[in-house]
């Protein structure tokens, strides 16, 4: 597999959106800071005909690289060059399926749970397990009912809501819907 160069900067929002999805599929990348990196600055706007842009993403194929590119865009571009194919990116989506936000929410409100089981002696074990669970679902970012319906609240306001690009909490995950909707066979009569 070619080398991924991300060309980018630690206070862009995009540049860390890429990266944690370049992460969430297990793609290996090379990170370079162009705010660090006056080289790297130069291959960048090299990539981008002059123009400083952050991320631009080289594939590693001397073609055209992706500026800016949202995550539909970068996993298209990993499935057309052969990188990753459509089975491999549900595969590693489904390993997190909770967003970022709902996370912190999950573990808070498990914490709680598991605190608040003092107070309730005849129901202590269960809303142990109960809190226990949750606040699991929190730290993992992987909740089993989520998997069980084929929904992920990643790339949503559950995620990172001021980089979120939907409204919708919930969506079917990745290839979940191609996986349900199977046709029917024609019957010749």
């Amino acid at each position: 597999m070619n080398a991924i160069t991300v060309y980018g900067a630690d206070w862009c929002e995009d540049t860390q959106r890429s990266l944690r999805h370049l992460r969430r599929l297990g793609v290996p990348h090379h990170y370079v800071n162009i705010d660090e990196d006056l080289d790297a600055l130069h291959r960048a706007m090299a990539l981008n005909h002059g123009k400083r842009r952050t991320p631009i993403i080289d594939l590693g194929f001397g073609g055209a690289a992706l500026v800016e590119p949202d995550n539909d865009v970068l996993t298209a571009a990993l499935i057309e060059r052969e990188m990753l194919t459509d089975d491999q990116i549900s595969e590693r989506l489904a390993v997190q399926n909770v967003g970022d936000f709902e996370r912190v929410l999950r573990t808070l409100a498990g914490g709680a749970l598991v605190l608040g089981a003092r107070m309730v002696p005849r129901a202590r074990w269960p809303l142990v397990l109960l809190g226990a669970t949750v606040a699991a679902s929190g730290l993992t970012g992987w909740c089993p009912v989520y998997h069980a319906a084929g929904v992920t609240s990643l790339d949503g306001p559950g995620d990172r809501p001021d980089e979120m690009t939907r409204t919708t909490w919930l969506l079917p995950r990745h290839g979940a819907a191609r996986q349900t909707a199977v046709p029917a066979p024609e019957i010749e009569q």
